[in-house]
Parts: C-alpha cells; sequence; structure tokens
C-alpha cells in the first residue's frame, strides 16, 4: 500500500467516525457501522487502527484537538485584530458549507456531541482539551498585542485578559448554536466580535 493511499484511507476512516461518532452514543457505533461507511473491510480498518477505542481517539483528536480554526489564520500588519475577525468568519463559513455537503446541518451540535462522548470514553481528553484552550488563547493574545503594535487598539489593555474575551465570546456563541437549526450565525458572531474590538480602538 503506497503511503498516499495509506492516508487517503486513514482520512476517509477518520472522517467517516465522526460523522459516527458525532451522531450517535460511542456504544453504538458498532465495527459493522464504520465497514459499512467507509466502504473497508473490517481487516483494512484494524491495519491502520487496531480497536474501535483506537479509532475513536484519534477521531476526536483530529477533529476537536488538532484543527483548532484559530491555529489556521495568519496575523496580519494592517489592522491585525480586525483582519483576524474577518478571517476566521470565511473560514468558519467554508467549514459550515464543506460540512453541510456530508449532511451535517448543525456543525456545532456535531462537535458538541463528540466531545460529549470523548468525556466519557476519551482519559486524555479533558487534559488534552485544555492545552488546546490555552493554545488558543495564546494566539488570541498574539493577535491583540500585534494589534496594539500596529495601534489599531489601546496600548493599555491586557492583552491576555481581552484574547480571554473573545475566546469566551466565540465559545458562548458556539454552544449557544447547539441548540439553532443551523449551527453557528457566523455573521452574528463575527458583529459581536467586532463590537469587541470597537470598544477596544484606540
Amino acid at each position: 500500500m503506497g503511503r498516499n493511499t495509506g492516508e487517503a484511507t486513514k482520512k476517509n476512516i477518520l472522517f467517516q467516525s465522526f460523522l459516527l461518532f458525532s451522531s450517535m452514543p460511542y456504544d453504538k457505533v458498532t465495527f459493522a457501522a464504520i465497514e459499512k461507511a467507509t466502504g473497508l473491510s473490517r481487516g483494512a480498518i484494524l491495519y491502520h487502527f487496531k480497536s474501535k477505542q483506537v479509532i475513536f481517539e484519534a477521531t476526536v483528536e483530529n477533529s476537536l484537538l488538532n484543527r483548532s480554526l484559530f491555529l489556521d489564520i495568519s496575523i496580519k500588519n494592517i489592522n491585525p485584530l480586525e483582519s483576524f475577525i474577518l478571517d476566521f468568519a470565511a473560514v468558519s463559513t467554508d467549514t459550515m458549507a464543506e460540512m453541510a455537503k456530508y449532511g451535517v446541518k448543525n456543525t456545532n451540535l456535531a462537535y458538541y456531541n463528540i466531545e460529549g462522548e470523548a468525556l466519557y470514553f476519551y482519559d486524555q481528553y479533558d487534559k488534552l482539551s485544555r492545552q488546546m484552550r490555552i493554545a488558543e488563547l495564546r494566539i488570541w493574545t498574539q493577535v491583540i498585542k500585534r494589534a496594539q503594535e500596529k495601534q489599531e487598539i489601546k496600548e493599555d489593555i491586557d492583552a491576555e485578559t481581552l484574547g480571554t474575551l473573545f475566546l469566551n465570546a466565540y465559545y458562548g456563541h458556539a454552544l449557544a448554536a447547539v441548540k439553532e437549526e443551523r449551527g453557528c450565525d457566523v455573521e452574528l458572531l463575527t458583529k459581536e466580535l467586532l463590537q469587541l474590538r470597537q470598544l477596544a480602538l484606540k
């Protein structure tokens, strides 16, 4: 099996497993269901992942711990904070559109469901998710410090505190979006984050 073919197979297993684990409880996801979703035999799946637990943990890591949208956004030199917010909105919109192609109407609910299962069935998840949050806060803090350097926002604001406010605003909106039919209202979230930026302008 070639490297590219193997990587593509692993990605397929992880993505299809995400769709399964995010839509039903862990104990309801059977190997037979994974076989059917991926179109692979059990042997082919076990070649890459030795058990359902390993598949689940890899799925959680791939979807929740290694794919923060904030990590993929570059920090610009012109209006760094405003640009970061707008770029984040664009990435969020693209992600939701991509997930919708696979029948996921509410991306927030999908992530919420799989996270709930991870808290019960993945011993390291609580620790690893805290580390992810620290990494995300570090990014927001860097953005805000750059915005201060470029005189976009006030210099006397504590960057980490303001970063925490932005991060909490996002997480609060994401949690509320679980109850909405189509998940996050990106336009509203963008307005909220830009309004928070407005309060910090020079």
